[in-house]
């Protein structure tokens, strides 16, 4: 995303989802900000806490993610579309996301979260980027990445015209660890490619299919979920 100018990705976003779509991606991000919280959030998480959406875009995990409790949310996207999706608890730097660190105090931050994103960047880019957030990071904070991996979608992962760099979650762990990250959590195949897929997407539909994980990762995911310590 932060590769393309300001117009190109307002057009490309417009074209690829529409409204109904939008509204479809809005439940299932309820759900899954519900488990990944219950799961593997909410005991580093308190009144204190920054958390930062990198190319948040629809800001679908900034809205959704612990909602009612008092935290300082902020979303960091280069479309300027961003400031129309936040919601009214969320500050929105309009920003490219390298840019990070003029934001955030080093040591500052309790959770980044990135959804595929990563995909969008050169790996000379992702590197970078994951530097700044370890030093933006406070000891014991987490960074989520949700991410398609190549391995499981296949030739799938082209259909995206802005798609650049194809990445499993060995690769991504990888460039992790020799930065300094420890590795907390790694499901290979979490959720299914994209909210595009043929899978039925009600609510109810969605929590079970969250409820019987791993199991229906194994079968139906195609993306990766990773969570990073410093």
């Amino acid at each position: 995303m932060q590769s393309h100018n300001n117009n190109e990705l307002q057009e490309l976003y417009k074209n690829r989802f529409s409204d109904k779509e939008n509204q479809k991606r809005k439940v299932i991000w309820q759900k899954i900000c519900n488990y990944l919280a219950d799961n593997f959030f909410s005991k580093n998480i308190s009144s204190s806490s920054i958390v930062v959406d990198v190319a948040a875009g629809y800001c679908d995990f900034i809205n959704n993610i612990f909602v009612g409790k008092e935290i300082h949310k902020y979303a960091v996207d280069i479309n300027p579309d961003v400031k129309k999706y936040a919601a009214d608890d969320v500050v929105v730097y309009n920003d490219d996301v390298q840019n990070i660190e003029k934001h955030f105090k080093q040591g500052s931050v309790s959770l980044f979260f990135q959804s595929n994103f990563f995909e969008h960047l050169t790996k000379e880019q992702i590197k970078t980027l994951l530097e700044k957030e370890y030093r933006l990071l406070q000891e014991g904070g987490m960074i989520c990445i949700l991410t398609p991996n190549i391995r499981y979608c296949g030739g799938k992962y082209w259909d995206f015209w802005d798609h650049i760099t194809p990445l499993t979650e060995k690769s991504l762990i990888e460039i992790t660890e020799t930065i300094g990250f420890k590795i907390a959590k790694c499901l290979p195949k979490f959720l299914p490619f994209t909210t595009k897929s043929r899978l039925p997407q009600n609510g109810w539909i969605v929590w079970l299919y969250l409820k019987l994980m791993p199991l229906s990762g194994w079968l139906f995911g195609e993306q990766s979920l990773i969570l990073l310590s410093k």
